[in-house]
């Protein structure tokens, strides 16, 4: 991979952008976009408002930085998702940055439920999730990963991603999750490096009834073709998904969060 120098990293052009959207009860109460991040208000967004975040530079590499914020009050719901699937392509030096943050007040409800990311040959990614929430709060947040496209015959030989997590809930520390990992240690078939799978998810349900939940998220699997598992502890509900493409595991996330969350994902994803 050809690393930039100082001076041919300056005449790149690069895109940045930052979108940000807040609700409260009686509705929205800010929308802020510049550069290539924008925001987009679906209509009929009843009950639960929506916001659907845009990345308008077509995808993102080396240099990049994308930051997206979400803000739901108390008492307030909103259905957060992207319009698309992110491409993160090669890189030429260094590593694209993107970084979403979410709060949440109390007796709210935020579903974080971006489409996947599609990491190409040569890509380079940290992104990182930070997420503050009142104790009352319900969070449900997805993030899924695909190496390559299997339809394009494409193998990941050079690949960086490093991803992290950290909710605050009440204050304190309550989830800290990292990934990372390159495309040549992934070619091995061990438990460890992805068993050969090419398609990841992780959902996390974060609220009082998270534990209750487990029982029912779980007679919710298995699917034809995706590996799935879920456990809860200290107020959380997690689920990891491992598939060999990105449409079984797909059609496994939509089956799932459509009946877990009881209404229909938001539109975007049906496209």
């Amino acid at each position: 991979m050809m690393l930039d120098t100082p001076e041919n990293a300056k005449a790149m052009q690069r895109a940045k952008g930052r979108a940000e959207v807040g609700f409260a009860a009686r509705g929205l109460t800010r929308l802020y976009q510049s550069g290539c991040c924008k925001v987009r208000l679906p209509k009929g967004g009843y009950p639960t408002p929506g916001a659907v975040f845009i990345n308008t530079s077509g995808g993102v590499t080396s240099g990049d930085r994308l930051h997206y914020v979400a803000e739901v009050g108390a008492e307030a719901a909103l259905d957060v998702t992207t319009q698309a699937a992110e491409r993160i392509y090669r890189a030429n030096g260094g590593s694209a940055h993107i970084s979403n943050s979410l709060t949440l007040g109390e007796n709210s409800r935020l579903d974080w439920l971006p489409q996947e990311t599609i990491l190409f040959e040569g890509a380079a990614l940290k992104r990182q999730l930070d997420i503050e929430m009142g104790e009352s709060a319900s969070l449900l947040a997805l993030e899924t990963v695909v190496l390559g496209r299997r339809a394009m015959g494409e193998t990941l030989q050079l690949v960086a991603l490093s991803d992290h997590w950290r909710i605050r809930r009440g204050g304190r520390l309550a989830y800290a999750d990292a990934l990372r990992f390159n495309a040549p240690t992934l070619q091995t078939r061990s438990a460890a490096t992805l068993g050969g799978h090419r398609a990841l998810a992780t959902l996390l349900y974060v609220a009082p009834d998270a534990e209750a939940r487990l029982s029912q998220a779980r007679s919710l699997l298995p699917f034809p073709g995706v590996e799935a598992a879920a456990s809860a502890w200290n107020g959380l509900l997690t689920l990891r998904f491992l598939a060999p493409d990105a449409q079984p595991l797909r059609a496994a996330l939509i089956s799932f969060l459509t009946r877990f969350r009881g209404r229909p994902l938001p539109r975007v994803w049906q496209m």
